[in-house]
């Protein structure tokens, strides 16, 4: 991690240095066991502490919880290990295409970290229409109860470093195999487009906390905004009673003819019926066998 410069602040209410310094010595001994990271140092041990910290402030901790993405990366054992208590169950699959393996409203939180700007187009060939994330917060959205809540973290596009690294003739992605990163702005639109409503959403200084004092000074005398320029986005996002989609103004292709994405998601809504009809079946069963 990046030393902070003399005089610079990356303050936040969801800043803890205790569990900074416990998130510390948990990556250190949890990398040498996987054989992974650079000890104490890990770039994202940061990350890791703020993400802990919104989940105890917004109890994203408690009842079913479904960690997106496998529960044996490094992140994830370091983050659930503070709350050994949870029921929590990890995914395996591709987000664009896949229906989540949970039935309608069967879960209380979802943990997306750094898993958004990853996700491609269904069917990607000339313009980014943004049908991947937008199935899978479908997904999200389905599987949630009502009041259900998820965390989203993201790399903010424009952040200080990659103002910074634009201004430095360098491309301002975080990593090149990103599909797509996102204004604080445009994450807000995508998620209200899917019907969530926004809790909580901060732009928090996670990984470059670097002198920028000549580029803000720049902005500053050039009446740009300093405000929310942290680099990795964080948003609370809650299922509500009654959906509502907000019309965005992403400028996304209006024509969404895609005849093979299109029969891909006719047989994934077949496929969602088929597994809740399954589970129903499965349960009834129990319950007849109980009674016998």
């Amino acid at each position: 991690m990046e030393t902070i410069a003399a005089g610079m602040r990356f303050d936040s209410p969801y800043i803890n240095q205790e569990t900074i310094t416990e998130a510390t010595r948990r990556v250190d001994e949890e990398g040498r066991r996987l054989g992974v990271g650079g000890g104490g140092l890990h770039f994202d041990t940061r990350r890791f502490a703020l993400t802990v910290e919104y989940m105890k402030a917004f109890e994203l901790h408690r009842g079913y919880c479904v960690e997106i993405g496998s529960l044996e990366y490094l992140s994830s054992k370091v983050i659930w290990s503070f709350f050994p208590g949870s029921t929590v169950r990890g995914t395996e699959s591709d987000l664009r295409y896949d229906p989540l393996p949970f039935a309608d409203n069967s879960v209380d939180n979802v943990i997306c970290t750094e898993v958004i700007e990853h996700i491609s187009d269904i069917s990607y060939r000339q313009a980014t229409t943004l049908n991947g994330i937008f199935f899978f917060l479908d997904e999200v959205y389905r599987v949630l109860r009502v009041g259900g809540r998820a965390l989203i973290s993201t790399p903010n596009a424009t952040s200080l470093w990659a103002i910074q690294r634009a201004m430095m003739q360098q491309a301002p992605l975080m990593y090149d195999w990103h599909f797509r990163e996102f204004t604080k702005h445009e994450m807000r639109q995508i998620v209200e487009y899917a019907g969530f409503e926004v809790v909580e959403h901060n732009a928090e200084f996670v990984w470059h906390l670097w002198d920028f004092s000549p580029v803000e000074e720049f902005m500053r005398n050039s009446n740009y905004e300093l405000s929310d320029r942290g680099d990795d986005q964080f948003m609370i996002i809650e299922k509500p009673a009654q959906r509502i989609r907000r019309p965005h103004n992403l400028n996304l292709p209006s024509k969404k003819i895609w005849k093979e994405g299109g029969l891909r998601l006719v047989k994934n809504q077949i496929r969602r019926k088929l597994y809740n009809l399954d589970l129903r079946l499965k349960l009834a069963a129990r319950r007849f066998a109980g009674r016998n």
